[in-house]
């Protein structure tokens, strides 16, 4: 195969593998967000930091236990491929929202995940991520602009619209590569 089709296969699955990642965490979806990770891998996200699968339950538990939403916006990556092996840097918006006695808080976040991956059997995963928070803050989420009841609500679990229309399962969040 041609080196630049090789390269633009490679870097197009290790993002969709990313944006797996979010989609997984914003459903809560554990098995959807262990697929990310190799066994071996490592997360290191600040306080909640450890072997990628192990990460992967704290950080769903976390979501589930503190946040009444999480959705994250992906910025641009930048990938370097070596064979099997890879780096990536990617942005991230991350906005969850809370109750706090009563009242909904919008907790902001924005940073990059800068990556090692590594490619197994033909599967892109991450091998090490670190999380560079940039900046963070926390804000009452009391007014706004349009009337949010309007809107349908985003659900976690597979009852979100999106599995639907993406043809996914809880824990099986990735588009298959078709050859």
């Amino acid at each position: 195969m041609d080196a630049r089709l090789q390269r633009m296969l490679d870097h197009f699955e290790i993002r969709e593998m990313i944006e797996a990642y979010v989609h997984a965490c914003d459903r809560s979806d554990l098995e959807g967000v262990k697929d990310c990770y190799w066994e071996d891998s490592y997360d290191h996200h600040g306080p909640i930091s450890g072997p990628g699968w192990q990460f992967a339950t704290d950080c769903v538990a976390s979501l589930e236990q503190y946040w009444t939403s999480c959705t994250h916006h992906l910025g641009q990556s930048r990938i370097k491929v070596e064979g099997d092996r890879a780096g990536a840097e990617t942005y991230y918006f991350a906005s969850l929202t809370r109750d706090q006695d009563g009242a909904e808080m919008l907790d902001l976040q924005v940073g990059r995940y800068v990556d090692v991956m590594e490619r197994r059997d033909g599967v892109w995963r991450i091998k090490d991520r670190r999380c560079i928070q940039e900046w963070a803050t926390s804000i009452p989420n009391t007014d706004s602009f349009v009337d949010r009841a309007s809107f349908l609500p985003g659900i976690r679990g597979e009852e979100d619209l999106s599995f639907k229309v993406l043809g996914l399962k809880m824990g099986n969040g990735r588009i298959e590569r078709r050859d």
